[in-house]
């Protein structure tokens, strides 16, 4: 059983596309990665697998369960943190995680409470409209883990959460991953994060998904190739195939997708004095994806 499932997933406001033509398939027990800048679809793919908003064409099942006809069965194995987080202002933490391990029937709730309590270092008696973004997000979090999801989802789940705070959200994070199974879907811009936690992840780019990566195989397609000198046969590498990310006069950075014999010809011209070819990060590759590459 895959734990999301996307068919041609497409969804407009009157004439505008929000998404269109997403196929995503998450496994069980994965930790996946969502990738895009804002207003790239990421919370409107989200809100569309929750039943929050409805498709203008497409279908999807989360946990093996259509998300429109058996939205109310999915919402009792699926844990989410949104990106914005709005409670009660006169509720306690205290109140809306405890309302939440209520509803889920978790054992032991307290018990689990007052560990997440330490962990995020959270005053249980605040009330929510006192707290400040971090604290709410932090209670967001909690609430989500307090019901032992079998997938997580998080929205821009570290905005607002200092270093330490987003060390321990993903110590548990994959902690639980790892030990009982959890997925995770990780939709975020911090390249950083889902590099360093993520087994796989997809690119959206205005609304639809333009490139899918196998991270934990590290199977990011392409090098990066780095000349410095003068008389710098870029424009021979871009006809090569490459793809540049940023110029200077005196230097060159660009991404290389096809086989590196190539364009070794070229990398030998007497212009360059200083070269080097590594392996494409995802940062390499959100650069080549979203903004084709800067000229200074």
């Amino acid at each position: 059983m895959k734990a999301i499932e996307t068919h041609d997933l497409t969804k407009f406001y009157h004439k505008k596309r929000a998404i269109e033509g997403v196929n995503l398939t998450v496994e069980e027990g994965e930790l996946f990665g969502f990738i895009g800048p804002n207003g790239a679809g990421k919370s409107t793919t989200i809100k569309l697998l929750l039943n929050f908003i409805y498709a203008s064409r497409g279908s999807a099942t989360v946990l093996g369960k259509d998300i429109v006809k058996q939205s109310a069965d999915i919402k009792k194995m699926v844990g989410y943190v949104p990106s914005e987080v709005r409670y009660y202002p006169q509720m306690t933490a205290n109140d809306i995680i405890g309302f939440a391990a209520k509803f889920h029937n978790i054992d032991k709730a307290q018990m689990q409470m007052k560990r997440y309590y330490e962990m995020f270092d959270i005053d249980p008696h605040k009330h929510f409209g006192d707290m400040s973004l971090g604290n709410k997000k932090k209670v967001a979090i909690v609430a989500g883990l307090i019901t032992k999801p079998k997938l997580l989802i998080l929205d821009e789940p570290t905005n607002g959460l200092d270093p330490l705070m987003q060390h321990h959200l993903f110590k548990e994070m994959t902690r639980q991953n790892q030990e009982e199974g959890m997925t995770i879907f990780l939709s975020s811009h911090n390249l950083r994060e889902i590099q360093e936690y993520s087994t796989r992840a997809a690119f959206i780019r205005d609304g639809e998904i333009v490139a899918l990566e196998n991270i934990a195989e590290q199977e990011l397609s392409g090098k990066v190739i780095v000349i410095k000198g003068e008389a710098l046969p870029v424009t021979e590498l871009v006809n090569a195939g490459a793809k540049i990310l940023e110029t200077t006069e005196n230097s060159a950075r660009l991404t290389f997708d096809g086989n590196v014999q190539k364009v070794l010809p070229i990398l030998g011209a007497d212009g360059i004095k200083d070269l080097s070819i590594t392996n494409q990060e995802l940062e390499d590759k959100f650069m080549t994806l979203y903004e084709g590459g800067k000229v200074k």
